[in-house]
């Protein structure tokens, strides 16, 4: 019965990719959990998005569309759902990405109030059809804020109440790149410890082979770690501000090899040492 089920509001951000938003939709309507609503949030699309849309909406009930009348970026879209949601929780859904059928029925079963909110492992499917799986672990994870300072161990969708998304005031807007790492740092900030649990059931589709590296991002992943440290001073202070300009650094290549020993004989971890001799070995043969 409908009755007895909280309401799960997806929201689906898209652009210009209506080939790809169609598996997403479909992805989402094929959920084992019955009482859901599913709002496009599309950044003005100028392809065929809308009408697609609108021809969805005629035989699914569940399909609810908004539309930035201007582009406004992803996050400005993403919190049209946020605000616009009628469910009691909510998730999110990347258009060129997709749902296992039995995702939001997880969330629902595991949901427990006292984690700020609720995620999940997931896979990553590459062009040439292989497959890798995140995070390995065997077992349920909790985590705090405190675990997010950096790294976005939540991935790029979590769920959650949202009246808690709401009351963080959605997505920043102001974010370039790092949206959802900067937003699920807030909540867990806010509302408390959070939880992963061990399946994996979102897939996160690239169009590029696994072995083949990642095309670039148009705003540097060194600005986007430097804002996100600015928008949340108030939890970056001391050594923990001082470890994210040390990363700031080694992602700008500029950071040395005493630095870099120090971070990873603080951090019991000598990933910063193998990173440094890395680069530096990269750049001496940049010069053979």
């Amino acid at each position: 019965m409908l009755g007895c089920q909280p309401l799960v509001s997806i929201y689906i951000t898209t652009h210009n990719r209506v080939e790809k938003l169609k598996r997403a939709i479909c992805s989402a309507q094929n959920q084992t959990y019955a009482n859901i609503e599913i709002l496009i949030c599309d950044d003005a699309s100028t392809d065929e998005t809308q009408t697609f849309v609108e021809k969805v909406m005629m035989s699914d009930h569940r399909v609810k569309y908004f539309r930035n009348d201007s582009a406004a970026g992803a996050c400005a879209a993403r919190n049209l759902g946020i605000f616009g949601a009628q469910g009691e929780f909510i998730t999110g859904l990347d258009d060129d990405d997709e749902f296992t059928p039995e995702r939001v029925d997880l969330f629902v079963a595991n949901w427990d109030e006292k984690f700020s909110f609720l995620c999940c492992n997931f896979i990553e499917r590459y062009r040439d059809g292989k497959e890798s799986k995140y995070y390995k672990n065997n077992m349920e994870s909790y985590f705090n804020y405190k675990d997010m300072l950096f790294d976005n161990t939540a991935s790029n969708q979590v769920f959650t109440l949202t009246s808690r998304l709401v009351e963080i005031g959605g997505f920043d807007i102001r974010a370039k790149r790092l949206q959802d790492w900067d937003t699920w740092l807030r909540l867990s900030h806010k509302f408390g410890q959070f939880k992963r649990l061990n399946a994996a059931t979102y897939i996160m589709h690239h169009d590029h082979k696994i072995d083949e590296k990642r095309v670039s991002k148009s705003y540097p992943l060194s600005k986007a770690l430097n804002d996100l440290k600015d928008r949340n001073r108030e939890l970056y202070v001391g050594e923990d501000a001082r470890f994210m300009e040390y990363i700031i650094s080694s992602v700008r290549g500029e950071s040395t090899l005493l630095e870099s020993m120090k971070w990873s004989a603080k951090k019991k971890t000598a990933r910063h040492i193998a990173k440094h001799l890395a680069q530096n070995v990269f750049k001496l043969k940049k010069y053979e």
